[in-house]
């Protein structure tokens, strides 16, 4: 049974058989009041023996039991490793693509931007300009008439003086006019695209309306 002091209302835990039919007195280990307990639990004083009781430990709440384990980490997903696999995949093979293009064709890279020269240059790879090892020679040109109009003619032969298979570049023609100002330019492929040590190459090219043109000035071009 559960006895309550009536002085401070703290709550004790009692047998049945300790009160007994008949009852007892009780004294409060809180407050020191003392009461007479009867088994129907009707408190009434009663100068018989006191009997002491200590207050209910009060309940405490279950402690969950403490993790001893870390929580299990969700099993890895394979389909995400693949996808992780094929994503860097691609972009390794981004980066060495990027690379053959700028190491085979690093000669037209700096043709279009001049100061990748120095990079290439800095790291072991000089580019050689366009037209290296290779000469031109019996270079002409020749205004004539077709149609009744001014045609210009361009020929000529481009030699091969080095000691490797050289690639052959186009040509570019530039037409000038009075005080050598630039009136218009073009490109002429030569033949054959290669040569062997000692080969030659040819072009000829003809252009119509060359009223005006005074000179041409003939470059590699290195557009190849």
């Amino acid at each position: 049974m559960i006895i309550t002091c009536p002085a401070c209302d703290t709550r004790y835990t009692l047998a049945d058989s300790a009160v007994g039919p008949q009852g007892r007195k009780v004294r409060c280990a809180q407050c020191g009041h003392m009461w007479w307990q009867s088994p129907q639990d009707d408190p009434v004083f009663h100068p018989d023996a006191v009997t002491e009781f200590h207050p209910v430990p009060p309940s405490s709440a279950k402690t969950p039991p403490s993790r001893t384990k870390a929580a299990a980490k969700p099993a890895a997903d394979p389909g995400a490793r693949r996808r992780a696999l094929v994503g860097w995949g691609a972009f390794v093979a981004v980066l060495l693509a990027i690379g053959a293009a700028g190491y085979f064709g690093r000669a037209t890279l700096v043709r279009l931007w001049p100061p990748a020269a120095l990079f290439y240059e800095t790291v072991g790879l000089p580019v050689e300009p366009p037209g290296t090892g290779l000469q031109l020679q019996n270079v002409r040109s020749e205004q004539k008439t077709e149609d009744g109009k001014a045609a210009l003619l361009v020929e000529g032969q481009i030699v091969n003086v080095s000691e490797t298979l050289r690639t052959v570049p186009a040509l570019r023609v530039t037409a000038l006019g009075a005080d050598r100002q630039p009136l218009r330019n073009w490109t002429v492929a030569p033949v054959p695209p290669q040569i062997l040590p000692g080969e030659i190459a040819t072009f000829r090219d003809v252009q119509p309306d060359a009223a005006g043109v005074l000179e041409v000035m003939i470059t590699f071009d290195g557009g190849r």
